[in-house]
């Protein structure tokens, strides 16, 4: 089902967090993106924790010996709880807490490999450090934090990081001074390119809902009918032809209810063609609240109606059920709270189906002959083919 053009019309979003100011498109568009986000979760996940033990080969090949054990827990712990959320990518709270989670595990790598590079030598720091330019890239690219929560979670990581550079590491102005620059470049290289990336992502899901939109609105113009919104003949027809194959495969009855109104010229001769829209529109109401939600109302053309109504069990219960249309047809009609100067009634033929042979038209057209030789008699009844 596409979404409703009342979501549709409110579709705006800020240009700073890129959310939706609709809450209910938001929630749309998450849905919608979902199954992307959570394949490539797990593809982050399982790439991020590969690129933590690669890093484990530096660590044997230059750190010392001394910071060797610690490194070597840092290493092992963050690596085995980002393959913990990898697991719970399987788990249905993760859809809930998608944005938290992943938010997490990131600054939690990156808090790890900060440690470590607290431990190193200054002669291997730059090793370390392209490492952390890599994470910065890993949140970014895989584009599975939505704008707000990946800026935010890299500029947690950069204050960090500067923090650590201006009190923990020992290295000169200049040197913190190029650290920063390349880190800050970066950092707004991978913002402004998943920035723009998200912006293109909504931007087409709109469109998509657009086009799902004016698609449902083509279709519903082509298979309904304008004045009553009730399935016309082209709807009517496959509706006819999927009761017929449910039928035999399930063995039931089903049967088909030409109406056709009586009197109906009257009304229209006397008040109008507007107050005969009106009635029409009330007998389409009377009929589809009489119906069950398996069954078909429609409207042929004119004052013609047809209802489709599966599974009825039994030839007796078609009559009962008949009449109840007809009492529905003929209780008052009132405009302008006066009613009618004429009493609206209905000639109703029924054709029970399955049978040899029955086809959608040859339905339709033997409820249209009962029908008519209720017409040729007393009117206001109902007879079976």
């Amino acid at each position: 089902m596409p979404l409703s053009e009342s979501i549709l019309s409110n579709s705006r979003w800020s240009e700073y967090s890129l959310t939706f100011k609709n809450s209910r498109l938001e929630a749309h568009y998450k849905h919608h993106t979902f199954p992307r986000l959570l394949s490539q979760a797990r593809l982050a996940l399982l790439l991020g924790a590969m690129m933590y033990e690669m890093y484990g080969i530096l660590d044997f090949l230059l750190v010392a010996k001394t910071a060797l054990s610690q490194i070597t827990v840092i290493r092992t712990v963050t690596t085995f709880t980002i393959l913990i959320v990898f697991g719970i990518t399987f788990l249905r709270a993760f859809k809930r807490y998608t944005q938290q989670i992943l938010t997490f595990i990131f600054l939690f790598s990156a808090i790890g490999l900060l440690w470590k590079m607290a431990l190193i030598q200054q002669s291997v720091f730059p090793y370390y450090f392209s490492g952390l330019l890599l994470m910065i890239f890993w949140i970014h690219a895989f584009y599975i934090l939505n704008f707000k929560y990946a800026f935010y979670c890299t500029l947690s990581i950069v204050c960090i990081s500067a923090i650590a550079f201006i009190s923990i590491f020992t290295y000169s102005d200049v040197e913190i001074f190029g650290y920063l620059f390349i880190l800050l470049s970066v950092f707004g290289v991978s913002v402004f390119s998943s920035y723009i990336a998200e912006k293109r992502d909504r931007a087409l899901f709109l469109r998509e809902k657009e086009l799902d939109r004016e698609r449902y609105v083509q279709r519903e113009r082509a298979t309904h009918d304008s004045l009553t919104d009730l399935p016309n003949r082209v709807l009517l027809m496959d509706r006819i032809n999927q009761a017929i194959l449910e039928s035999r495969r399930n063995n039931q009855l089903s049967a088909a209810f030409f109406i056709d109104l009586d009197n109906f010229k009257d009304i229209n001769d006397t008040y109008g063609h507007g107050t005969g829209d009106i009635v029409l529109i009330e007998v389409a109401s009377r009929l589809k609240s009489s119906i069950r939600a398996a069954d078909t109302v429609s409207r042929l053309a004119g004052d013609e109606f047809f209802v489709l109504a599966r599974d009825i069990k039994s030839e007796e219960l078609a009559k009962i059920f008949g009449n109840k249309l007809l009492s529905q047809i003929n209780r008052p009609y009132f405009i302008d709270n006066e009613s009618l100067a004429y009493d609206l009634s209905a000639s109703i033929g029924i054709c029970l189906f399955p049978y040899p042979g029955a086809t959608a038209l040859e339905v339709i057209a033997k409820a249209d002959r009962a029908m008519y030789q209720v017409k040729l008699s007393d009117k206001s009844g109902i007879k079976i083919a």
